[in-house]
């Protein structure tokens, strides 16, 4: 090492290029000064700039390392303006405002000059990603999610985090349905977003189906108490146990039911239940449930309601079963379903 002690001033000269270029390109190779740059950026308090000349410096290294017509739809720049507010919140013990716009500016120029890229590699601090959990149809499946909490993912399903998720919020994207065990957290509530609703908890066990071709999306509680707002109009309800929320997109009312939540969660047990319901409703859990399209010629009659449990039963199974209540024929051909109404 040329310098045994890597005091903030010399980093601060590193930043602004008061040094010989080839002692610089030196001392930035070492990790000792990429672990410095990176105790600097989450603490720029202790960035050493004293001089309003070195705080115009660093704005032209931050003027010759970034591309003006592009930066601002950079996602990295976008999260680092977040990271800069969070800074100024939480560095309120600055004696001066300038002490404060000469530490983000030193905080920034650290990050593009010098250690972007590595603070990117090794801690993907700058960089949201995302993570998605799909059940294809026919399948279904159970994610554990960072914080503890486990979803069970019905036929047809898929949630999608980000890496910031349990961190600084517990916040999800649902299409299709799913079953939540929610880990307790008064401090960062579970909020579920679908197209139409967003539910939010702070632990408890419920079910939401939202699947985008229904018309209409279910939130059932089993556990607890659920919040289900209606993202339209912004009209809201507070759900308890054995209580059922409906949106019916169509209308854009929520209404609030007191239901037996067993026939709509049985399905992450590999039951699927069907409680008095009508045809329609009956095609398109089985089609999900087998991963089959279904064809139906002919109008199915008003009175005809289903009320029936499949286990282990094979589509073919199932089919015959209907068919000895209702005047319907049918035939199967690989994943294509013929009924017809007799």
């Amino acid at each position: 090492m040329i310098q045994k002690h890597l005091d903030k001033k010399l980093l601060s000269d590193l930043f602004i290029g008061n040094n010989d270029p080839e002692m610089n390109s030196e001392i930035l190779e070492t990790e000792e000064v990429k672990s410095m740059m990176y105790h600097q950026w989450k603490n720029p308090q202790e960035v050493h700039v004293t001089s309003e000349s070195d705080f115009k410096k660093l704005f032209e290294k931050i003027k010759e390392r970034t591309h003006p017509e592009t930066a601002l739809k950079s996602p990295t720049t976008q999260f680092l303006i977040a990271e800069i507010e969070d800074l100024k919140l939480h560095n309120r013990i600055f004696r001066k405002r300038f002490i404060t716009a000469l530490a983000i500016a030193a905080t920034i120029a650290v990050l593009i000059t010098v250690s972007g890229l590595f603070i990117i590699r090794q801690n993907q601090v700058f960089r949201k990603t995302y993570t998605e959990n799909i059940a294809p149809k026919g399948q279904k499946s159970h994610v554990i999610l960072p914080d503890g909490s486990k979803v069970f993912l019905n036929s047809g399903s898929v949630i999608r985090y980000d890496n910031f998720f349990g961190k600084k919020y517990r916040k999800l994207q649902l299409t299709g349905e799913a079953y939540f065990e929610v880990q307790r957290n008064e401090k960062l509530p579970f909020v579920i977003s679908t197209t139409d609703v967003e539910v939010e908890v702070i632990g408890t066990k419920f079910n939401i189906m939202a699947y985008p071709e229904d018309e209409i999306v279910e939130t059932i509680v089993t556990e607890g108490s659920v919040s289900v707002k209606e993202i339209h109009n912004q009209s809201s309800l507070l759900l308890s146990a054995n209580q059922k929320a409906t949106f019916h997109k169509k209308s854009q009312i929520l209404l609030l039911n007191d239901v037996n939540p067993s026939p709509y969660t049985s399905w992450k047990n590999n039951l699927l239940t069907f409680d008095n319901e009508n045809f329609a409703d009956v095609i398109k859990k089985l089609e999900r449930w087998y991963d089959v399209s279904i064809q139906v010629e002919g109008t199915d009659s008003i009175k005809d309601r289903f009320t029936m449990t499949i286990k282990s039963e094979s589509l073919r199974e199932v089919l015959e079963l209907i068919s000895l209540t209702t005047n319907i024929e049918y035939s199967i051909k690989a994943n294509q379903v013929m009924i017809s109404y007799k």
